[in-house]
């Protein structure tokens, strides 16, 4: 087993997109098999040292960064060790990235549907923050997805979890906790329904509860065809309309970009048109029976919304598509430079709010920003198919960061009084305790450490992560 001390190799594991300052650690473990994961928590359990469990690194939250203890690094557990193209289905470790799994699903006409958006992320870290990206407006998220289990428990048992075996919750003799989630896309505390499975409690427990070793997903045939499209709207409120009535066809992805985010990205994209108060990225299948005609349907619905077709971005080939996919993932990097810039953690909304509230939520994130204009560069952008916004504040002076976490947290109030989440893809990690509270009440973060503590006893795992660790005493 790989143990590391150096300081500098421990600095390397001390940063998320979060941009959490202070994080420290005695090391770094770098197991290469399950007997090696076992040996170090069985290790770190015996002597109540804490475990930071480390994947690629790609989370918004502070999720991965330590604060003491020791770190689990999984990157040498990245053997993808079986494609099934009868049973759809690929069999790997946590450390296999999401751009191995496309390119290897490729070749044999096979996509992982949820597609989260960070190609780098490990898909161990996935299952961890129940991921979700553009395509789950289609497929739903990373939960849906995912068939088979196998987790290590800090007492060093091993848990083979199963989609749809209803005995596992019964054997295991845990009740699930005492809350029900909202029925809107959420990676907001542990899982709970009614007819949840076990390995749906472990899906977004943020490795609070275990060390994942192996995971099995479900595979879909790749598309026939597919085209992407960028339209241009001179308002928001024009792409909002346009978005409801596009979520009636069968759209693949549908995100949104205000005039803030298309200002920020137009040093990198110059042919942003210079009027566009707003824009909608969105991703359709062709098949043999469409044709192209399904685009010529798509440009009619563009144009009753007041967006030019002239204006807009086609991709028909593998270049341009990726021209538009580029263009979108960009926006969270442009963001986060900008935090960096300013020296400060992510201060950002992750919500979602059920269909018949997402005007009444964007209403609300409007007026309250346009008071707000002198203290906060803000941009809102993302998954709108799934009535998911990413707001992001960035504070124009240190003096605003005060008002920057009042201002989220106005937010996270009124969409839990409208149903929704506090964490629609990204979790809590250690930045959003407060958020979470708010969502659940102390009943329901008491019923998180209950859990907590029937399968990390010891309380060693991921601590600080949901909820504060000195709750776990």
């Amino acid at each position: 087993m790989l143990k590391k001390t150096d300081p500098t190799i421990i600095q390397s594991y001390l940063e998320d997109s979060s941009n959490l300052q202070g994080g420290h650690a005695e090391g770094v473990y770098l197991p290469e098999s399950e007997a090696e994961v076992i040996e170090i928590l069985k290790e770190c359990s015996q002597k109540k040292t804490p475990l930071t469990i480390s994947a690629g690194e790609t989370g918004t939250t502070g999720g991965c960064i330590p604060f003491g203890g020791w770190i689990l690094g999984t990157e040498k557990l990245n053997q993808l060790k079986n494609l099934d193209k009868d049973a759809k289905t690929a069999t790997l470790q946590p450390a296999v990235t999401l751009e191995t799994l496309e390119k290897e699903t490729k070749k044999l006409g096979l996509l992982y549907a949820p597609d989260p958006t960070e190609q780098t992320a490990f898909l161990g870290g996935t299952i961890a923050t129940n991921a979700s990206g553009s395509r789950s407006f289609r497929f739903g998220s990373t939960r849906e997805w995912v068939k088979r289990l196998k987790v290590i428990l800090s007492t060093g048992e091993i848990l083979e979890l199963k989609r749809n075996d209803k005995s596992q919750m019964t054997k295991d003799k845990l009740m699930r906790p005492n809350y029900q989630i909202p029925n809107v896309k959420t990676a907001a505390g542990y899982y709970s329904k009614s007819d949840m499975d076990l390995i749906d409690l472990f899906i977004g427990s943020e490795g609070t509860l275990g060390v994942v070793t192996e995971i099995e997903v479900g595979l879909i045939p790749r598309f026939f065809d597919t085209f992407d499209l960028i339209a241009f709207f001179p308002t928001e409120n024009d792409a909002v309309d346009f978005v409801e009535e596009a979520r009636k066809k069968a759209a693949l992805t549908l995100e949104f970009f205000d005039k803030n985010s298309l200002e920020l990205l137009r040093s990198s994209y110059p042919k942003i048109p210079e009027k566009a108060g707003s824009a909608v990225y969105f991703e359709c299948e062709l098949t043999p029976e469409s044709g192209l005609s399904y685009l010529d349907e798509w440009g009619k619905l563009i144009e009753k919304h007041r967006a030019k077709l002239d204006d807009a971005w086609l991709g028909m080939n593998d270049k341009q598509k990726q021209e538009l996919k580029d263009f979108r993932h960009a926006m969270p990097e442009h963001i986060n430079e900008e935090f960096k810039k300013h020296n400060t953690i992510k201060f950002a909304s992750d919500i979602a709010v059920p269909d018949s509230k997402f005007r009444e939520m964007l209403n609300f994130y409007d007026s309250t920003l346009n008071a707000l204009r002198s203290n906060f560069f803000f941009v809102k952008f993302g998954h709108i198919g799934q009535n998911h916004l990413h707001v992001n504040l960035v504070p124009r002076k240190p003096e605003d960061i005060p008002l920057a976490q009042e201002t989220i947290m106005k937010f996270v109030k009124k969409a839990v009084s409208l149903g929704g989440t506090c964490s629609a893809e990204h979790g809590i990690g250690k930045i959003k305790h407060p958020y979470l509270r708010e969502m659940y009440g102390g009943n329901g973060i008491r019923e998180m450490v209950r859990v907590k503590k029937h399968f990390d006893p010891a309380g060693i795992l991921n601590q600080g992560n949901l909820f504060p660790k000195d709750l776990l005493k």
